[in-house]
């Protein structure tokens, strides 16, 4: 292995440890920076967030590609479909990190930081950067501009299942915080039609973003 596979192989194990001790945490209810638990929820129901969600997959796949550099496959390129894999769960991450710093974050009754205290201090912050910074400095993708569009992918499957779950029990009408738990439909349930497509450009922009980033550095390399 190079420098830079080293580097990328401990980086993505990392993000494996720390997503899955995020994870199990939560599951768990287990704390250990103070007693706030936000957007969090006990037991298997912590997979309805996005957050949770786009931190496992990318969990999963640095853990795959750590094992394809270990298997031997360091020096060649890795398989493209493997890198569009890459490529998404970073933009999911990344995307977690920005809706939390600068939309929940923000709202949030119990103050900014209670976002990013325990398991949410890896899945919103430590985890999104883990990811960009081994996707973009160290790990060679190579993805075509028409398989950019992978990036958009995970949060398009969430929606798919976020939206209709808030059509399905409406009061009056209207969304609730008990299914619209990211106050994406503050404005009124009219206003779908407006966050669902900003969701989805700002994802793919954060991946061509990444896509960008990651060009130039393998350029420069």
């Amino acid at each position: 292995m190079t420098g830079k596979e080293k580097a990328a192989c401990a980086i993505n194990l990392l993000v494996f440890v720390c997503t899955a001790f995020a994870t199990a945490s939560m599951i768990i209810g287990f704390t250990f920076i103070g007693e706030i638990q936000v957007l969090s929820a006990i037991s298997f129901r912590a997979f309805r967030y996005f957050t949770v969600d786009s931190n496992v997959f990318a969990g999963i796949v640095s853990l795959v590609y750590s094992l394809c550099l270990l298997r031997g496959n360091a020096g060649r390129k890795a398989p493209e479909l493997l890198m569009c894999l890459k490529l998404a769960a970073t933009t999911g991450v990344t995307l977690t990190m920005a809706v939390t710093m600068l939309f929940l974050a923000p709202r949030s009754e119990t103050g900014y930081f209670s976002c990013f205290m325990n398991s949410n201090l890896f899945m919103h912050l430590i985890t999104p950067l883990l990811c960009i910074v081994s996707f973009v400095f160290l790990e060679p993708a190579r993805i075509s501009l028409s398989w950019s569009c992978c990036g958009v992918l995970p949060m398009l499957l969430y929606a798919l299942y976020y939206i209709p779950n808030i059509l399905l029990h409406l009061e009056d009408g209207q969304p609730t915080r008990d299914y619209d738990w990211y106050g994406f439909l503050d404005g009124g349930l009219g206003t779908i039609g407006i966050v669902l497509p900003l969701m989805l450009a700002v994802t793919w922009l954060i991946a061509l973003g990444l896509r960008a980033a990651n060009k130039k550095c393998v350029r420069a390399g």
